[in-house]
């Protein structure tokens, strides 16, 4: 067999691409070389495009230490378990230099997550490199807090993470509120940060409602950011799913399903089944819950259209869905503060060893990457 020294440079970088980042990172030592290929950001993208054949689950969860203090924990593994039995739970130990118990994960793409708690800081990271970035300050935030009740005042409203495949940029883009005195309020500005240039800039994009929270919500998909909101007029407010288009950096807007409107106390989260999105409807409380699920569809001119499909339940002991992990599987977090798969088809129900403070998973599918969350480098990831 011939030694790896004597292999073509083709194959070496076949190989190498296919082993997982924490390999790589120890290598970097080995040769100035390599250490230079890890940072292409061609291999990069190679390097990416091989770990969409491994995906893993991402889950932040957070738990009380023996200490009496919380943390919030990464944890990776593979699903579905009819594939992988066993489960084989990883905890990521990321250098947190700061206070991240309230910290949410706001969009995910590429190996990366954006963390805020929606005050003035946000993060990038890559738990796979355990490389942090805070991003620089806010260009629309007041620095300094009121003085007087009647004072002018700013806050941030909403943030999304994603990748723009146009300009092969990753960006953060952030809604901010105004305010004055008890009541008055301004309309909304807009900024968006570019990783390749380390920057925020403002953007004139009209914002189309006022962003609220709703359990696993938010997410990123195909170069669309979503929130759920709520638009205000004369008759009244109503709800809508609002949109960011990473690429084109306009907000857009699409109708809930009409049975939606004045249902009162209940939840909604969102998900992806087979690459279509979908819309969770369930009481917001409950030892035993029913979970309506809708399907979206777009036609040919952008229309949107929504179909009931499925109803899960009644079933006990559920706190809310989290994210698909096949086309079977569903999971989602027990109102005990465990993880629960749901088999959609059979009904079945399985508890994972997985525990964490009651109401406060966030999950997401995530792949292992290289890319570096350092901005200012102007580097394109063509991936």
């Amino acid at each position: 067999m011939a030694s790896l020294p004597n292999l073509p440079d083709g194959v070496i970088i076949d190989i190498l691409s296919r082993l997982p980042p924490e390999s790589l990172l120890r290598f970097k030592c080995v040769r100035k070389s390599w250490y230079a290929l890890f940072n292409d950001p061609k291999f990069k993208a190679k390097h990416f495009s091989t770990s969409l054949q491994h995906k893993h689950i991402l889950l932040k969860r957070l738990v009380t230490k023996h200490s009496g203090n919380k943390e919030n924990i990464f944890s990776l593994f593979k699903l579905p378990l009819s594939i992988h039995p066993s489960l084989s739970l990883s905890d990521i130990d990321l250098p947190f230099h700061e206070d991240f118990r309230f910290f949410e994960i706001r969009g995910h793409s590429h190996g990366l997550l954006c963390l805020t708690d929606l005050r003035k800081d946000i993060f990038l990271c890559n738990p796979s490199t355990r490389e942090f970035h805070k991003l620089p300050p806010s260009i629309l935030l007041l620095t300094e807090p009121p003085v007087e009740p009647d004072d002018y005042d700013s806050s941030t409203n909403a943030v999304g993470f994603g990748y723009d495949s146009k300009s092969r940029d990753f960006k953060v883009v952030r809604v901010v509120d105004f305010v004055e005195g008890p009541g008055y309020f301004y309309p909304p500005r807009v900024e968006v940060y570019d990783l390749s240039k380390d920057r925020w800039r403002e953007i004139e994009s009209p914002v189309c409602g006022h962003v609220f929270w709703a359990p696993c919500f938010e997410m990123f998909h195909e170069g669309t950011y979503y929130w759920w909101a709520m638009t205000g007029n004369t008759e009244g407010n109503t709800e809508i799913i609002q949109t960011f288009d990473m690429s084109e950096e306009v907000f857009g807007r699409i109708p809930v399903p009409e049975s939606f409107e004045g249902t009162g106390d209940r939840y909604r989260s969102l998900g992806v089944l087979d690459g279509c999105i979908v819309l969770f409807h369930y009481p917001s409380r409950g030892d035993e819950r029913s979970f309506d699920m809708w399907e979206m569809a777009k036609d040919e001119w952008g229309g949107v259209s929504w179909s009931k499909v499925l109803t899960i339940g009644p079933v006990c002991g559920i706190e809310k869905p989290l994210l698909f992990v096949s086309c079977e599987e569903l999971l989602m977090e027990g109102n005990g503060g465990q993880v629960i798969v749901y088999n959609i088809k059979s009904g079945e129900v399985k508890e994972v060893p997985i525990k964490g403070d009651p109401a406060k998973f966030q999950g997401t599918a995530f792949v292992k990457s290289l890319v570096s969350v350092k901005g200012g480098n102007n580097i394109n990831y063509e991936f």
